[in-house]
This record gives structure tokens, sequence and C-alpha cells, in this order.
């Protein structure tokens, strides 16, 4: 058989890329569905299983808990079985975890919730590195997408918790349905996704090995973004525990409730999808991580005014949220000189940052018990403030080291 030409080379680099992008995709979409389809059913979890708020603060903190303690296990999950693999494996124990959930336990439930933020944990860590090794000059756009993506899956998990919850007479309905969605996507991605790339791509994705994360610890802009990637972590994950609770205290029927969390999580698609065009049209990282936290604390004043600016108040702060996501990500590939540096610095901002947001719906389950709705909130706009400050912080050099 003769050599393939170069044109035909190229062809099937480009179906192998083209594969690998519908592959991310697919992905994406189980990376937070399977946990943001808790907070529309939360009145339903705490009347099935008898537990108070704060006690429903801690199922909400556990898959972020899990998001980070098991970002630490993907850079050897990764070196050991290839990007392609270790992938597989991760969307495989999502799946394992989200089919335990249904078990009349709440210790299972509990448990089970932590197997989902494993899975979830390594998909945090390991995709943006796919996407750093495959994608080479297409990065940027493929990270704006793939974080878009992330904040869509949160979104549909919101929107259609309830609805799937009322279809199947149940909240195990509501469970299951991502059980199986699991499944589906591991089966995709071990057609789609491509053991490796080109030559050119292999080389790229084994170029340097991870980076110590002593050294980047001494590094105050791998710190800074430690916590720009944790402090929107802790945001995300406490909006959506808490934000159709408090619109059901008001009286607001579950579904609509669930149909709010929607507009704030899928807000965030467009704009994570735009965010590297902002960032070059704003032609400054700290004009961005301002405007990104005055556009959020806006969001929740509009929640606590309810009425007509819960519309505009869920945009704003959704578009923001997914924004910063997107930052986060855009922000960790340019300061990165190679792959290994890649690696290093997501395995530990997601995994110090995640393990840091876990305490965000707890500690605002804690507020509200001791105090009032006001008092949560008024927490949520204490992380934009520090997160705004952590972008600042970031922006003061171009590298890692």
């Amino acid at each position: 058989m003769s050599e393939p030409s170069a044109k035909q080379s190229t062809a099937l680099a480009g179906a192998a890329l083209l594969a690998a992008a519908v592959a991310i995709c697919i992905a994406s979409m189980l990376m937070r569905a399977p946990v943001t389809c808790i907070g529309p059913i939360a009145d339903e979890i705490m009347r099935y299983f008898g537990v108070s708020h704060t006690e429903y603060g801690v199922l909400a903190a556990l898959p972020i808990a899990a998001f980070g303690v098991f970002s630490f296990f993907a850079a050897p999950l990764g070196a050991r079985c290839g990007i392609k693999y270790a992938i597989l494996v991760s969307l495989l124990i999502l799946a394992v975890g989200a089919a335990a959930r249904p078990v009349n336990s709440w210790t299972v439930f509990l448990l089970a919730s932590l197997v989902v933020g494993a899975g979830i944990a390594l998909l945090n860590v390991i995709v943006p590195v796919a996407i750093k090794s495959w994608f080479g000059p297409h990065t940027a756009a493929m990270m704006g997408l793939y974080t878009g993506l992330v904040g869509l899956s949160g979104s549909i998990g919101g929107l259609t918790a309830v609805p799937i919850m009322h279809a199947a007479d149940g909240l195990h309905g509501t469970l299951l349905a991502w059980a199986a969605a699991a499944v589906l996507a591991a089966l995709l991605w071990f057609v789609l996704a491509p053991g490796k790339l080109t030559a050119k791509a292999a080389r790229t994705a084994n170029s340097a090995a991870p980076t110590p994360a002593r050294r980047l610890l001494k590094s105050p802009t791998a710190v800074a973004l430690i916590f720009v990637m944790g402090l929107q972590s802790m945001l995300i994950y406490t909006v959506s525990a808490w934000l159709p609770p408090f619109l059901t205290a008001g009286g607001m029927p579950e579904q609509q409730a669930g149909f709010w969390l929607f507009i704030y999580l899928v807000s965030g698609l467009p704009a994570s999808i735009f965010t590297p065009a902002l960032m070059r049209f704003l032609n400054s990282e700290v004009r961005t991580a301002l405007l990104l936290g005055a556009l959020y604390l806006a969001g929740v004043a509009g929640w606590l005014a309810g009425g007509v600016w819960l519309l505009p108040a869920s945009i704003s702060a959704g578009a923001s949220q997914g924004a910063m996501l997107s930052v986060a990500m855009l922000l960790m590939a340019r300061k990165s000189a190679n792959s290994g540096e890649m690696l290093a610095i997501s395995a530990l901002a997601q995994g110090l940052g995640y393990i840091g947001a876990c305490f965000g719906p707890v500690v605002f389950g804690t507020l509200l018990e001791a105090s009032s709705w006001f008092a949560g909130f008024s927490f949520v706009d204490v992380i934009i403030a520090a997160w705004s400050a952590a972008g600042l912080a970031a922006s003061r050099s171009s590298h890692l080291l």
C-alpha cells in the first residue's frame, strides 16, 4: 500500500481533531449536571431523608470536597493511562457514583455523591490538559467552548431535575437519569476520542513532566490562580445549592425555582465562549476581573430584590460566573510554559481550590440557620470581592515561574 499523500495526512489529522472536539464536548456535558440537579430537588431530598438545612449543606459540599481531594490523583492517572483512557476511567467512576445514589440510605447517598465528585474531579483536571495538548493554536477557542458547555451542563441539570422527578414519580428518577447519561458518555468517548492525534500532538502532550507542586506554591502567580479557580468554584456551587431553596422559601414553586437556576447557569455559556474576545477587547486582565466582579454583585442584589429583577439578575450573575471559569482556565493555559506546567497548575489549583470551595454551601447554610437569607448572600458578596482581588494578583506576571 502506498504512503498517504500530504493532503490525505492533513485530512486525517483534521478528522481526528474534529472527533476529539466532539468527544470533549460530550464529556463536558457530564461535568456539572449530576451535581446541580440536587439544588432544585433539595426540599424533596430533605423531606425524604428527614435532614436539616445544615445536613443538606453538607450534601451540597461533598462533591466539591471530592473535586479538591481527587484532583491530586489526576496527574498519576493521566501518566499511567494516557489522556483518552484516563478520561474514560473518570466517566465510569462518575457513572458508578450516580447509579448508587438512589439507594434508600442517607449514608449511601452521601458516599455516592462523593464518588460522583471524584469522577468529575478527574475530568476537571485532565480535560483542560487534553485541550492544551491536542488543539495547539485553537486552544483558547476550544477552552472557551469547553467552559461554556460545562456551564450548560449545570444549567441542564438544574432545569430538568424537577420535571424528571415528576415524570418518574420520585427523586430517584432524576438521580438515575444522570447515571444513564454517564454510561452513554463513556461509550461515546471510547469510540470518538483518539488515542493520539498527530505525531506532533503526541510530542506536545508528552513534552514535559508535571512541575512539582512545591515549586508552584512558591510562585505568587500560581497561588493567585489557586484562589481564582477556588473562589469561582465556591461561588457556583454555593449559589447552585441555595438559590432554588431561597426562591421556594418565598413561595415560588420548585419547578419555577429550577427555571431560574437554569437561566443563571445557561447565561454562562455565551459568556464563556466569548471570554477570550472580551479579554482581547478590554486588553487587560485587571479590567476583566473588576468588570466580572461588578456584574456578579449586581446579580446578587437583583436576586434579593426579586420580582422583575430576577431575569436581569440571573443573566448578569450567570454571565459573570461563566466568564470567571473561562478566565481561570485561560489564565492557567496562558501562564503555563508547557503541558507539564499546565497539568501541575490545573491539579493544584483545582485540588486546593475545590477543597476550599466545599465550605461555601456549609457556611451559607450555617449563616441561614443562625441569621437570615440576607446573611447568606452577604457571604456570597464577600466571595465575589475576593475573586476579583485574586484576579488582580494573578495579572501581575505573565508566567507561573
